[in-house]
Formats: structure tokens, C-alpha cells, sequence
């Protein structure tokens, strides 16, 4: 049995019982046979928009007094489920596209019209918010990340103000659908096909919103479970099925939402019976790091900023650019993804400096990227180059642009140990991750010709977990932490 703080689910060989408990949070009630025959019954009926086969009918449990309900569910297999996958470190980026597709072509036929858009417009929001904090008052949640929660609300509430007309742009524009509404890892098997399931069912408001929200929830819990380059990428994969500028502007906001949400509801154990001391620590556990992930996001670079993430080939630095600009709410540019475009996405072996990556191609690549950058830079508060920036003429080029904008260079230079780089190689080649080419005699030509870029840029190791080296990034360009090696 698992037990969540408004279900009890019995797990059998092949087939799944999920019983309501009888309980009432305010946005749900349970507290009846019939109350919770309705929410089986819609359970069942909202969740075979996606995973029709794994939902087998709503079944009747005793009788009389003891009259109760259940939804029988075909039981998945527990290791292709994504947040096992992220575990293990097995979940590819080929998943990842195949999950973006997926919800894209759901979105594309999701419920809409006016009894949908009520739910996107700035009022719902705020109030969502309200009840948001509202909920995390009192006692109960006095040692939970308290600072935390206040910077939050701080930010909220300017972005309220200063984006009004952006919410209610989402709204005519049909961005508004009757969605999932809990997209979370734990709610995605990766099988012969993709399965996505348990979406909410017990409140409307909930599952309804703006597209940008449920795209934010996902990429947030992949974030919150260690791995923020593929929660960029996911945002990423699913723009290039349906493009979306307006998606993308609020990912920092609907991000924050969904990470507070989730310290929301893990602080909720707190309060229940049946839960063990244990179990209550790590609730207490889990709801902080949910209010920090939220923080991030909420904590913006003041300044105008072109971010360089640069270093050699298998150094993982482009897992640190996705991982920068998802936290920071920045977009990335990347010069294997500007090589795509120009000359087309088929994998080709080519040596060093040879076929697309000759010196004629390279330098129409930087100077493609350098323009793009250039137009995000008059658009937007920032944006993040991943490139190995090797040549003395791109590094002067990019302060250049810099300059022309009125925005501030900050370089953060990754770097890893050469047996570390080998066995990165290996394994991105193994899986088919990526766009680069780049193999071991590469990595060795570019070393050789390698100069560390100085100038105050920060020098990363890669070496140590992913959140650990994007925080102390991100800590670093907000300016908040000194970090050895920079200055």
C-alpha cells in the first residue's frame, strides 16, 4: 500500500485499487460514498484522454454502511516510470522528446471555450496564490522555510502586477485548456509507449489553466529531482511542436507555482495521523527543498545580462547552459542547436574542423548565434550562449554584443578531468544524446589548442552533481556567493 494525504493505492501483481480517503481540504471533498464515487467515476474518465488503456472502470467495494468505491487500474511497470528512470540515471533526452510530442499533441486537442478560459484569468491566479499562502500560515509551518516563502510572495505579487495584461493575452489568445493538470515524473511511464496518468479530477480549477503552467510543472520536477538541464530541454522539445513565445515569458512564475505547490502539499503529512515520525521528517524535509526550488526561480538576475557558458567538448557544459537558463528563466542558444538549423540535424562523422565544423562553417555558426543573441538581448532581460569559445575572435565578439546592448558579460567556464570527459563521451554516445558530434580525438585536438578564458570568468568543475554546480552558477551571476576561482 502507498499512501498520499488524500489516496490509499493497493498495488497487486498486475492490477492497481485506488481508494479515496474521506477527507476535506477545502479544493477537495471526499467525505461521502457519493462524493467519492463521483471523483472515481471522473477519474476514470479524464485519465483516458491519455492512458485509456490503463484505466479499467470505477469498482464497487461492500455494501450498506460500508459502501465504498475504487478505481481499478492496470498496474505499470514501477522501473519505466520517470522519476525511477531520473534515479537511475537512465532517462534520455530521445524520453524526453517522446513526453514533449505526447502532451503537445494532447494540448492540440484538449477541451477549450469559455468555461475554460475562466480558469486562466488573473483573478483565478491571484487567487490560486492567496490560497497558496493562506494555507501555509500558522504554526504548523513555522520552521518550514519561512524566508523563503516571504521572498516569494514579495516577487509574486510584483509579477501580478507587472504582467496583468500578459495573463489575460493567454487567455484570448487560446492558451487556456482543460489539461492535466499534475504532470509530474511519477505520473509518466516511458513503455512501448508513453503513458501519461493520475491527472486531477477531484477540482476543476486545478486541472484547467494555461498551457505555460503545466508545461512548468514538469519541467520544475525534473528540476527538483536533480536534473534542471532536462527539465530545460523538455520546455525546449515541446516549443518546437507548438511555438509559444508567451509560454516560455512565464515559465519562471508558473514554475514557482508548481514547486510551491508541491512544499504545499508535502507540509500537509505534517498535520496527519497516520503518518509515523519518520515519515513526518522527511515531509519536512521534502517541503523545504520545494520552497527553495521556488526561491530560485523568484530570485531574478537584477541586470541586463549575455551569459557565457563555454569549455571543451564533453565537459558537460551544455547541461550547465539548460540548467542556468531554466532557473534563471533565460533563453539558451547554443551553437550545436544554431549548427542544426543551418545545416540540417543528421548526425555526421567529421574530424576536427572538418565538414560542418570547417572554419567557414564555424564562423557563419558564431556569427548566427551572435545575431540571435543580439535580438533577444533588445527584447529581453537576458540570454545564455553554450558554445566552446575557443577562438580570441568569438571571446571579442561577444563583449562586443554585450556592450551594444548595455548588458553585462559573465562567463562561466566549465571544466572536467579528461577521464571524466572520456567516460561522458561514452555515455552520450551510447544513449544518442545531444546534437555534437564530438568524440574523444576531438576533445583531445580542442584541448591541445585550449586557452582558459580569463577576465573574471568563473571556472566550474563539472565534476560534482548537476544542482550543486548550477547553484553555485546561478549563486555566483546573482552575486550572492564568492566562489573560488572567480573574481
Amino acid at each position: 500500500m502507498i499512501q498520499t494525504h488524500i489516496s490509499a493505492i493497493l498495488l497487486g501483481k498486475d492490477r492497481v485499487l485506488k481508494l479515496k480517503k474521506p477527507v476535506n481540504f477545502g479544493f477537495l471533498d471526499y467525505t461521502t460514498p457519493e462524493k467519492r464515487f463521483a471523483a472515481c467515476r471522473a477519474e476514470v474518465d479524464l485519465n483516458s484522454r491519455l492512458s485509456p488503456e490503463i484505466y479499467l472502470g470505477v469498482e464497487t467495494l461492500g455494501a450498506g454502511e460500508s459502501l465504498d468505491y475504487g478505481v481499478l487500474m492496470k498496474r505499470l511497470r514501477r522501473e519505466r516510470m520517470l522519476d525511477e528512470l531520473v534515479q537511475r540515471d537512465e532517462a534520455s533526452e530521445a524520453m524526453i522528446r517522446d513526453i514533449a510530442e505526447t502532451l503537445a499533441r494532447f494540448h492540440d486537442r484538449a477541451r477549450r471555450g469559455p468555461d475554460v478560459d475562466r480558469y486562466g484569468r488573473l483573478a483565478v491566479i491571484e487567487e490560486n496564490w492567496r490560497e497558496n499562502f493562506q494555507q501555509t500560515e500558522g504554526a504548523l509551518w513555522a520552521d518550514i522555510a519561512p524566508r523563503e516563502r516571504e521572498l516569494i510572495q514579495r516577487w509574486v505579487r510584483q509579477e501580478l502586477a507587472q504582467h496583468a495584461a500578459l495573463f489575460e493575452a493567454r487567455v484570448t489568445g487560446g492558451h487556456i485548456v482543460d489539461g492535466h493538470g499534475d504532470l509530474r515524473c511519477e505520473s509518466i511511464n516511458v513503455a512501448e509507449r508513453i503513458y501519461i496518468f493520475d491527472c486531477i479530477e477531484f477540482n476543476e480549477r486545478f486541472r484547467c489553466g494555461d498551457i505555460a503552467s503545466e508545461v512548468a510543472f514538469l519541467a520544475m520536477d525534473l528540476d527538483a529531482r536533480g536534473r534542471p538541464d532536462l527539465g530545460y530541454y523538455f520546455v525546449e522539445e515541446y516549443l518546437r511542436q507548438r511555438p509559444d513565445d508567451g509560454l516560455l515569458a512565464l515559465q519562471p512564475f508558473y514554475r514557482c507555482y508548481r514547486a510551491f505547490v508541491r512544499g504545499k502539499v508535502a507540509g500537509f503529512r505534517l498535520a496527519e495521523p497516520e503518518f509515523s515520525a519518520e515519515e513526518k521528517r522527511r515531509a519536512q524535509a521534502e517541503a523545504i527543498h520545494y520552497f527553495e526550488v521556488a526561491r530560485r526561480y523568484a530570485d531574478r538576475l537584477r541586470d541586463k545580462s549575455l551569459l557565457v557558458v563555454a569549455g571543451l567538448s564533453g565537459c558537460g557544459k551544455t547541461a550547465i547552459a539548460r540548467s542556468i537558463a531554466g532557473e534563471l528563466g533565460l533563453r539558451l542558444i547554443s551553437t550545436d542547436s544554431v549548427r542544426r538549423d543551418l545545416f540540417g540535424a543528421a548526425k555526421a562523422p567529421a574530424g576536427y574542423g572538418e565538414g560542418v565544423y570547417g572554419r567557414e562553417q564555424s564562423e557563419q555558426t558564431y556569427r548566427t548565434m551572435f545575431e540571435r543573441a543580439g535580438q533577444l538581448l533588445r527584447l529581453d532581460r537576458g540570454v545564455v550562449l553554450d558554445g566552446t569559445f575557443s577562438g580570441e575572435s568569438h571571446r571579442a565578439a561577444v563583449a562586443r554584443i554585450a556592450d551594444a546592448a548595455g548588458a553585462r558579460l559573465r562567463v562561466v567556464e566549465c571544466t572536467l578531468a579528461p577521464e571524466r570527459v572520456r567516460e561522458r563521451l561514452a555515455r552520450r554516445a551510447a544513449r544518442g544524446d545531444g546534437l555534437s558530434d564530438a568524440n574523444w580525438d576531438i576533445y583531445l585536438r580542442q584541448l591541445a589548442a585550449h586557452r582558459p578564458w580569463g577576465g573574471g570568468a568563473l571556472r566550474l568543475d563539472t565534476a560534482e552533481a548537476l544542482p550543486s554546480a548550477t547553484h553555485r552558477a546561478t549563486d555566483w551571476l546573482r552575486g550572492v556567493a564568492k566562489v573560488p576561482g572567480a573574481s
